[in-house]
């Protein structure tokens, strides 16, 4: 009897080549290109849906990113009756679910670990930096000798508080975990005991974590739920010389409330994004001398996105589930 001979899997890659080639290495493009037969985008532009259904038409796997052709139309799935995943290498889904994909068997699996990874590594530095005074201490070199900041401080011995549990949230108080500092987290959603098998203490009251804290870093989903979740009585209540970190949503702040406590110099602030983004060319953020602000640039795009996006769909082929698959089920938590 002949031996039926497997069908490679078939994976199509719809991410244009300007943003694929800052999110996978040629090591990782050839472990891909391994694991079944890869049609990668040769358009330096984003796909129309019409060209991702074409090269998707007879996929398995589907891979795409920020601002590429996914799952969020109708016509794509109907055009792809294959596809088992869909693997984002960006972050949130959400606008993926709806009744055109209800009852399809399509995983959907989402890279926001690697970009949790990202956007802890920009924290770590910015809460190291706002406590040693580093950003300040730099410009005052900049007209002569400086002495040391007077409220300069160092993780030993200072209190960090975390806001969300979120994938970031919990990777920043893993990193903080070996620096000596006392962590405070304030999360609806996780018990006593939870936050102390992370390393860090529960908090209910948001307001005592701002009191209480050398720093606030906020990590938090942008839902309905975390609309302007921190507000005026939030960064009156933050010690003066305390630092402020929002590598989260802009949407999450009351900005202007933020902007008036700012005003008075008594803290200083990172802040990566903002509402509306970009901030506007007129707003205080981008020139009062206590706030860094930076462009979204914590999350970024990079090789680590990529190699779980791989690691993702090698476990898929092999009967495992992707690191982070989502389901409808999850959309009033995730971000």
């Amino acid at each position: 009897m002949a031996r039926r001979v497997r069908r490679k899997a078939r994976i199509g890659v719809v991410i244009h080549t300007r943003l694929c080639d800052k999110l996978f290495t040629p090591q990782d493009r050839r472990r891909l290109e391994r694991l079944g037969r890869v049609r990668w985008t040769d358009s330096p532009d984003p796909l129309t849906d019409a060209a991702a259904a074409a090269l998707l038409a007879d996929a398995d796997v589907g891979v795409g990113s920020w601002g590429t052709p996914c799952p969020k139309s109708p016509e794509l799935v109907a055009a792809c009756p294959k596809l088992r995943l869909w693997e984002h290498v960006a972050g949130t889904v959400r606008h993926m679910f709806g009744p055109h994909v209800a009852g399809r068997k399509l995983a959907i699996a989402s890279c926001k670990t690697a970009i949790a990874d990202n956007v802890a590594e920009v924290t770590l530095g910015e809460i190291i930096l706002g406590l040693r005074r580093l950003c300040e201490n730099a410009a005052a070199n900049r007209s002569g000798k400086a002495a040391w900041p007077a409220k300069m401080k160092g993780l030993y011995g200072s209190t960090v508080g975390v806001i969300g549990a979120s994938e970031v949230g919990k990777r920043v108080i893993r990193l903080l975990a070996p620096f000596g500092c006392r962590l405070l987290l304030y999360d609806p959603f996780v018990t006593a005991r939870q936050a102390s098998a992370m390393g860090a203490e529960r908090v209910t009251d948001l307001l005592k974590l701002c009191r209480a804290s050398d720093c606030v870093t906020l990590h938090t989903p942008a839902l309905p739920s975390t609309a302007k979740l921190l507000r005026a009585a939030h960064f009156r209540a933050m010690r003066d010389d305390a630092v402020f970190i929002n590598t989260a949503r802009g949407m999450c702040v009351d900005e202007a409330a933020l902007i008036r406590e700012l005003a008075k110099g008594r803290l200083w602030a990172f802040i990566d994004v903002t509402d509306p983004e970009p901030a506007a060319d007129d707003s205080p953020l981008r020139r009062l001398p206590n706030v860094v602000l930076t462009s979204h640039l914590a999350g970024l795009p990079w090789f680590n996105m990529g190699a779980q996006a791989v690691d993702d769909i090698a476990a898929f082929l092999k009967g495992k589930p992707p690191l982070c698959v989502q389901t409808e089920e999850m959309l009033d938590r995730i971000a």
